[in-house]
């Protein structure tokens, strides 16, 4: 960057942004060094973003007394009409891997994207680490679009949001009380987080396993993988509870009950064949249930799009979204 080599020093600082990414993940969920990676993961991609074609821009959102973090983002020669899109990952992504997941894509489209991170993501827990995930997202992602809306760069009425992975339980609170929001994309339909989580581990809720917060560093890796152990201390973490059992209790209170009438948007669904019978399940009521139009997008194995939010073929992925999105907003 020193002397004036500004795409190899965008490549390489994208490249250091993710690597000290995958040391946060992988870092205690309760020590100290995860944050500092964390912060590190969000300064190389800032510091890379200086020297993009496109405007890569940090923000802090108001919410409940503090600020939420994330990142607009416009296209170097602006948005077409204004359109925006704001986005939000799910459980363990960061707003800086949603460059790479889904923005970069947006913003050759000639969409702004606003990637935002709320209570209990990763991003948010780096500034705000008593903040943990809460049913209601639909208050963090309406101050979300309180501050989208003040952008000059921004058509209220080409406003769409997008949920990846848990982020899909997310937007569809957001639909369920928000009419601001024009279009709706849900990748994949989570209706019922503990029943849906369910779907893919095999625990009995009214059996848990007898596992605390308190003990599991002391149980032997062999009976405890130490790459589980972390999953679970992690869970803990970002839900606020200390056990298996205060865990999978807390996964129930994550439902849409019966609110899914009050979508009246167009909706993009999205799952993946390979996902299970409870995803699919999800999928199915989540395109009965909503009132308005739904467009349905079932990815296959022959598609190379099988997988969890289509991480095989994030092409494929954002081509449906943003084309879709195009056709919407005309």
């Amino acid at each position: 960057a020193q002397r004036g080599h500004g795409i190899s020093a965008r490549d390489h600082l994208l490249r250091a942004s993710m690597y000290y990414r995958s040391a946060e993940y992988f870092a205690d969920p309760f020590g100290r060094d995860g944050p500092l990676w964390g912060r590190a993961s969000r300064e190389t991609f800032i510091d890379a973003a200086m020297h993009m074609a496109e405007r890569v821009e940090p923000v802090e959102m108001p919410f409940e007394g503090i600020k939420l973090p994330g990142y607009f983002m416009t296209p170097a020669g602006g948005a077409a009409n204004g359109r925006t899109v704001l986005v939000l990952t799910g459980f363990d992504g960061t707003g800086e891997e949603l460059y790479f997941q889904t923005a970069k894509a947006g913003l050759e489209r000639g969409f702004n994207v606003l990637a935002g991170e709320g209570p209990g993501q990763v991003g948010c827990l780096r500034f705000h680490p008593n903040l943990t995930f809460r049913p209601d997202y639909e208050k963090p992602i309406g101050a979300m679009i309180d501050y989208a809306l003040t952008r000059p760069e921004v058509a209220a009425e080409r406003f769409a949001v997008y949920g990846i992975s848990f982020g899909g339980y997310f937007v569809i609170r957001a639909g369920m009380h928000d009419p601001r929001i024009r279009a709706l994309i849900v990748n994949s339909p989570i209706v019922d987080l503990q029943a849906y989580i369910l779907g893919f581990a095999q625990l009995d809720p009214a059996n848990p396993p007898p596992v605390t917060l308190a003990e599991v560093d002391e149980i032997p890796d062999a009976e405890f993988p130490r790459a589980l152990k972390l999953s679970f201390k992690s869970g803990c973490r970002r839900f606020g509870v200390d056990s298996f059992a205060g865990w999978l209790k807390r996964l129930a209170d994550f439902t849409a009950g019966d609110g899914l009438a009050n979508i009246r948007c167009p909706t993009l669904a999205m799952a993946g064949a390979g996902e299970g019978g409870e995803t699919a399940a999800q999928f199915e009521r989540y395109c009965r249930d909503v009132s308005g139009s739904v467009t349905r997008r079932l990815f296959t194995a022959e598609e190379g799009a099988d997988m969890h939010c289509q991480l095989g073929n994030l092409t494929l992925s954002n081509a449906v979204v943003y084309d879709w999105l195009s056709e919407v907003f005309g």
